[in-house]
């Protein structure tokens, strides 16, 4: 299996308590997909195995069939919507992951792709349209934007936030100085 996977990279070793059911796991995953029989991995996935999830996920990502991940998610698979942003964001499909952002989808997705391309002025930039866009959101996006800028070396335009009397700015600069 591929290492790329949002979801398998995240749950992939927290599926099972012990080693023994891993394994058991990883054998049968590897038999389904040697046999080809997407069928039952779909059927599995369908039920709740997330083993099987994992598995036909990365299927359809090697096979580019995006379009039935977000098929998935649409009706309500949230694992197959952060597989769909995940595959998006590594193959730099920026036009889809716009597209997906706007059709509802974590801003984040986009404002970390963006800063993964040192484009962190973009990032921002994207932050801020949603922001515009989801006014009743506007505290979540300042304090993701205070992030950004942190993160990136951009302590000085925080911290004159904070000195202008910015409480939450000051909060974060608190938080980073402690680090």
């Amino acid at each position: 299996m591929r290492d790329w996977s949002y979801y398998g990279a995240a749950h992939r070793y927290a599926v099972h308590e012990d080693e023994a059911a891993e394994r058991l796991c990883d054998r049968t995953m590897r038999e389904l997909r040697l046999a080809d029989d997407e069928a039952e991995l779909r059927r599995r996935a369908g039920a709740g195995d997330r083993c099987s999830a994992i598995a036909f996920f990365e299927i359809l990502v090697d096979a580019d069939r995006l379009d039935e991940l977000r098929a998935m998610q649409e009706a309500g698979d949230d694992r197959a919507g952060a597989t769909l942003m995940e595959a998006l964001s590594r193959q730099g499909r920026e036009d889809e992951l716009r597209r997906e952002i706007a059709a509802g989808h974590d801003v984040m997705w986009l404002v970390y792709y963006l800063k993964d391309l040192g484009r962190v002025d973009d990032a921002l930039a994207a932050l801020q349209e949603w922001a515009d866009q989801h006014p009743d959101e506007a505290s979540l996006a300042h304090a993701r934007r205070l992030t950004v800028l942190l993160e990136h070396g951009r302590v000085e335009e925080v911290r004159r936030a904070a000195e202008s009397g910015d409480h939450t700015a000051a909060r974060h600069l608190r938080r980073f100085s402690s680090k």
